[in-house]
């Protein structure tokens, strides 16, 4: 296997699980985020949950081996896109990149882009209640903690899922679903597989934390971009509209 072996098999298995064709993503796979519509589509497909079975089952069995590999080819150029994909992941980074663009629609006047930030954090604060409330009940030993791949809940070892992974993703779910090109989606889903490859590479979590909170970041975006419906806000808070 190559220096970047163990991150081509993570980037081809987000691929395959959640990067749909563009055109399917945009029209019969999710509906618009303005109006709530009538749930005529599987939230998520036959096919798509298969194949992210049979990943995460992969990526078990794998990731001692996957680690290994991550280690010992780890150096200067890997630790630095690591850095960059950290960041990503990282509410103090997310929190002002989002408030950014929200000011930037509204000196636009585009009430579109403000939408897509405003359903961005809500999607990026879902991944997160969830991802940390699996952390914490699953209770997995990080790859550097002695011993690693055991599961005791509750216990205070919160490596599974992994929360910058699940954060990324269901920032880049939640642009892609509202964007009609098809590059954009390329940029987005990569910006967050570098997210998850960085918490390989500086050995936080295993690739299994890393491809189940990539799916709970993917999920989280998704169900926003069905439920949420139009954002309003005002001087004493945020409103929005929940379809259940």
């Amino acid at each position: 296997m190559t220096a970047r072996g163990p991150f081509a098999i993570v980037a081809i298995a987000f691929s395959a699980v959640l990067l749909p064709p563009p055109a399917l993503a945009q029209t019969d796979v999710v509906p618009s985020a303005v109006t709530p519509v009538g749930h005529s589509t599987p939230f998520i497909s036959r096919q798509t949950a298969t194949v992210a079975g049979l990943v995460l089952g992969a990526a078990l069995l794998g990731d001692r081996s996957i680690r290994e590999e991550a280690q010992e080819h780890r150096g200067n150029t890997s630790n630095a896109l690591a850095g960059v994909g950290n960041r990503l992941g990282e509410w103090t980074v997310v929190v002002p990149a989002l408030g950014a663009g929200y000011l930037a629609g509204e000196i636009a006047g585009s009430s579109d882009f403000k939408r897509v930030m405003l359903h961005a954090g809500a999607a990026a604060a879902l991944a997160t209640g969830i991802s940390s409330g699996l952390k914490y009940s699953i209770g997995r030993s990080r790859p550097d903690v002695a011993g690693g791949l055991e599961f005791r809940p509750f216990s205070g070892s919160n490596s599974f899922p992994s929360g910058h992974t699940a954060v990324a993703f269901a920032l880049a779910t939640s642009i892609a679903d509202e964007t009609d090109d098809s590059w954009s989606d390329y940029v987005v889903y990569g910006a967050a597989s570098l997210t998850a490859m960085s918490r390989i590479n500086d050995n936080r979590h295993w690739a299994s934390d890393v491809l189940v909170g990539a799916l709970i970041g993917h999920l989280s975006g998704r169900w926003v971009s069905r439920q949420m419906g139009p954002v309003r806000v005002s001087p004493v808070g945020v409103s929005v509209n929940l379809d259940f």
